[in-house]
């Protein structure tokens, strides 16, 4: 089954050039999986008050190829591609009125145990032969690369208005955190077409992060590779490439 939906971009999605920004198209894609999950009654919420488990995203691949500008119409399909026996893969395609793919994603997601915190099966949070999977329609493959973190950007403190309502720290606000190393003309000159999130920790209200440039090259040729960590411990991680 995929889920499908028209939509208009709006304002609070734009960038300084009122044309969709990175932080904007994660807010799309989370809400159009969140939507889908929604329709097939495995979502968050859902887990949460039936199974007594999270959703948690474990990584995104990100590409953006091309801009969506505001009041631009869009059209956006999200189906699950696969699964496993513990995680379970989410693709989302977003193309423009003219049929040009302005967003691809792919999320890994794991359910994780709200008591013992240890990671779930997925046929325990209603994931099983009955759920509906749809081939995903282009390979994509996430990154390893070593993250190395060897520049400090910035230190910052989660506040409340980035606390989801797991009452962790909101994935988007982790892209936020990165995009902000980031001045405004260098992403309207050098817009970011690919981003690549890998979640490896949870953090919380009041948490002190620390933002840093990692110092090895990524396998992806002009990506640049970042890290957010708490303590000496990395959160997330990041492969990002703007257009040249």
């Amino acid at each position: 089954m995929k889920y499908y939906k028209h939509g208009i971009l709006g304002a609070s999605l734009c960038d300084a050039e009122v044309k969709l920004s990175a932080a904007g198209a994660f807010c799309i894609v989370e809400d159009l999986v969140t939507e889908m999950m929604g329709e097939l009654r495995i979502d968050g919420v859902t887990c949460m008050k039936k199974y007594g488990a999270m959703w948690v995203f474990v990584r995104n691949h990100m590409e953006l190829p091309k801009d969506l500008f505001w009041r631009e119409g869009y059209t956006a399909e999200c189906w699950i591609s696969s699964y496993s026996l513990l995680k379970l893969n989410v693709d989302t395609v977003v193309k423009n009125a003219a049929g040009e793919l302005v967003i691809f994603s792919r999320i890994e997601l794991c359910a994780v145990d709200l008591q013992t915190m240890k990671i779930r099966k997925c046929e325990t949070v209603g994931i099983g032969p009955d759920t509906p999977i749809e081939a995903p329609e282009r390979d994509c493959t996430f990154s390893r690369e070593k993250y190395i973190p060897q520049e400090l950007l910035e230190t910052l403190t989660v506040r409340s208005s980035d606390i989801d309502y797991c009452h962790h720290t909101n994935n988007i606000s982790y892209v936020k955190y990165l995009l902000n190393q980031k001045s405004v003309e260098s992403l309207l000159k050098h817009p970011i077409r690919m981003i690549e999130v890998q979640y490896a920790g949870q953090t919380h209200e009041g948490d002190t992060l620390s933002v840093w440039a990692c110092g090895q090259k990524a396998s992806d040729e002009g990506a640049m590779l970042y890290s957010i960590l708490q303590e000496d411990k990395a959160v997330v991680n990041f492969l990002l490439r703007q257009q040249v």
